[in-house]
């Protein structure tokens, strides 16, 4: 079966200086059909209501795009049609407050089929971690990030730059959703995250590496990349969003093999039951014994053990019964085999 499955874990705290967390996350594994949505929006500080466009960015997200799909836009389409709507709900919203009142960031990935499918406007970032390597996906939309292009700022002095955080791009401002739209093919083992700028602007790459390495899982790499953040000062708020996709066929043989392999516990455990708790009369080295287990050999390994053995070989049981004796009599317990033994050697 072709196509990727997709998991998300995140972690969104406030840092150590604003009162209010403005960054809002969104998890959604089950967007449809072998499609999965993500996304973090930072709602601009500077403005009056910022967490109400960053609200309204994500749950725009996640009410569109699962009945776009539904309805059989492609991926990319469904995406963008969502940043649009996105856009014109925060426009609504801020109206007769203000041309500013309210403004966010969003980056969004959708999985589906063999690729990611990314959403983008402001300085939130994607990032894709493959083969124990990270690249950016998303270009900033910020004064520095244009100044970078001109030549005008060093990639080094980009982090700590006066103006890193004066936008060109946010969804709220403007007449048209002013997003970026970009599709990634996906390979085995992927990994993207999504970060607002609190931990981006704190973190470098090599430092997301490492704390993806020390991690025990995902929601640890997150917590280490926020805890990171703070440890800096904590200026901003600090969101994460670590995504992992596996092949199809993977989480089908998953939950195959969940119930395959209770049904194999349970059998197992009923065997055993059965090998404790079961008797018989059979024969062991030749010798008319009582037997603990089952009358079996598979693979020449005997399913039972020798409770007593007697002094009787089968040529001692009468030629009518010696064959059940040979192909093992069951009894209910060791008693029961030496009754049943008694009374196939009183008959004729």
């Amino acid at each position: 079966m072709s196509g990727f499955v997709a998991q998300g874990t995140a972690v969104s705290d406030a840092g150590r200086v604003r009162g209010t967390n403005e960054d809002r996350v969104l998890l959604l594994d089950r967007a449809g059909p072998g499609a999965s949505l993500y996304a973090v929006a930072d709602g601009l500080g500077g403005h009056p209501q910022g967490y109400v466009a960053s609200d309204l960015a994500v749950a725009t997200l996640r009410e569109e795009v699962p009945g776009l799909l539904a309805e059989g836009l492609p991926p990319r389409e469904a995406l963008a049609r969502a940043f649009q709507r996105a856009h014109r709900a925060i426009r609504s919203r801020s109206r007769g407050q203000g041309p500013l009142a309210m403004a966010t960031t969003c980056t969004a990935v959708l999985v589906a089929g063999r690729e990611a499918v990314i959403g983008h406007v402001g300085d939130t970032r994607a990032y894709v971690i493959r083969g124990g390597k990270i690249r950016q996906l998303t270009t900033d939309h910020s004064l520095v990030a244009e100044l970078q292009k001109r030549g005008a700022v060093d990639p080094s002095d980009a982090r700590t730059h006066a103006q890193r955080h004066v936008l060109t791009r946010a969804l709220g401002i403007g007449d048209e959703a002013p997003c970026d739209l970009l599709a990634v093919p996906l390979r085995s083992g992927d990994r993207l995250l999504l970060v607002s700028d609190g931990i981006h602007a704190a973190v470098g790459p090599g430092e997301v590496l490492t704390a993806l390495r020390r991690a025990r899982d995902d929601e640890e790499a997150c917590r280490l990349l926020v805890g990171l953040a703070n440890a800096r000062g904590g200026l901003d708020n600090a969101s994460a969003v670590l995504v992992r996709v596996r092949p199809r066929w993977q989480d089908t043989a998953a939950r195959v093999a969940a119930p395959v392999a209770v049904a194999l516990f349970l059998a197992a455990g009923g065997l055993t039951y059965r090998l404790e708790h079961s008797y018989f009369l059979g024969v062991s080295r030749g010798r008319v014994a009582v037997l603990r287990g089952i009358p079996a050999r598979p693979l020449g390994v005997p399913l039972y053990a020798v409770v007593r053995s007697t002094s009787l070989s089968p040529d001692d049981i009468p030629p009518a019964y010696r064959g059940r004796v040979l192909q093992g009599i069951p009894a209910e317990s060791p008693e029961d085999a030496l009754t049943r033994l008694r009374g196939l050697l009183s008959r004729p």
